[in-house]
């Protein structure tokens, strides 16, 4: 089944994702920091969290056996902040074929409570062409 181009586009609930002082150490500690910093890998445990959205829905047809991680890419436009609760917003930016294969890519938009953006996530999965 291939995926459904009529979603480019579809916007997703936007889910809350908190910068909690214990997740952040606990993130810290996993990736080899000292933990005096919000680490900027940080802000991937709040993509996936909201990108769980889109691998879910079922209009998009997303055969998860055949998926491949392609790409990813983070745009700072500032450092996150210990407490603050960011708004994660996920969109599927483009769905497109090549050379059998599908890629989708969604990018997911991380805002404070003011509305800012504060990091702009883009991921590209490949979904691999049958056999």
């Amino acid at each position: 089944m291939a995926l459904n181009l009529g979603l480019e586009g579809k916007v997703y609930p936007a889910i809350a994702f908190p910068v909690e002082a214990d997740r952040v150490a606990r993130f810290a500690r996993a990736v080899g920091d000292d933990g005096s910093f919000v680490p900027p890998t940080f802000v991937t445990a709040g993509e996936f969290a909201a990108l769980v959205q889109v691998i879910a829905d079922p209009e998009l047809g997303l055969d998860t056996t055949r998926v491949v991680h392609g790409e990813q890419e983070y745009e700072w436009r500032r450092p996150l902040r210990l407490g603050e609760e960011l708004s994660v917003h996920p969109r599927i930016a483009s769905i497109r074929t090549r050379g059998g294969h599908e890629f989708l890519t969604v990018e997911t938009e991380m805002r404070d409570p003011q509305g800012e953006l504060v990091v702009l996530a883009r991921n590209t999965l490949i979904v691999r062409r049958r056999g």
